[in-house]
């Protein structure tokens, strides 16, 4: 009876904690190393926990990729600031300005039912049939969308603990 508790547990435990991470809300964040305006908003990402309540990914709109793709988010949502930084892009939704960001986001987020996967900009990635091979280039930084290797450490020691209990029993009988 205990191994199989055991044996249970261990694959119990991680698909919880994978299926957790996986309800997150995701958002494409333009942004520009030397932008002002992108600096409020990364202050205020950092002031209310933002990267720790959505999975966001920061992309610099220098890179020519995030550039290419921040174009065909404007292009799809008819947006008069094609190309402009700060924008965020999640579900059926265009973000563009600082203060718009502030001010909307977490609201429009929130009320988003289609926010558990990242947008599609239509053929972004085809935009360009001679460069097809270059990719996007997400910046992780220390506030915001590092993977955690908290599930994998756990899925780990149960396996070993639960081998170890498993060891022990057999070597008792």
């Amino acid at each position: 009876m205990k191994k199989i508790f055991l044996f249970a547990l261990a694959f119990v435990i991680p698909v919880l904690v994978f299926a957790q991470d996986s309800s997150k809300k995701k958002a494409y964040y333009f942004y520009g190393e030397q932008c002002p305006h992108c600096k409020n908003v990364d202050e205020y990402f950092q002031a209310n926990g933002i990267h720790e309540k959505y999975d966001i990914t920061k992309l610099e709109f220098s890179n020519p990729f995030n550039a290419r793709l921040l174009m065909k988010f404007g292009e799809k949502f008819n947006s008069e600031f094609k190309g402009s930084v700060p924008a965020i892009a999640f579900a059926d939704k265009f973000i563009v300005g600082d203060q718009p960001i502030i001010d909307n986001f977490v609201r429009e987020i929130d009320l988003a039912e289609n926010a558990n996967v990242l947008p599609d900009a239509g053929n972004a990635e085809n935009a360009n049939e001679n460069d097809t091979k270059q990719e996007s280039q997400p910046v992780r930084n220390e506030n915001g969308n590092k993977k955690s290797i908290f599930p994998v450490l756990i899925f780990a020691l149960v396996l070993v603990g639960g081998g170890a209990l498993v060891y022990l029993n057999r070597k008792k009988t």
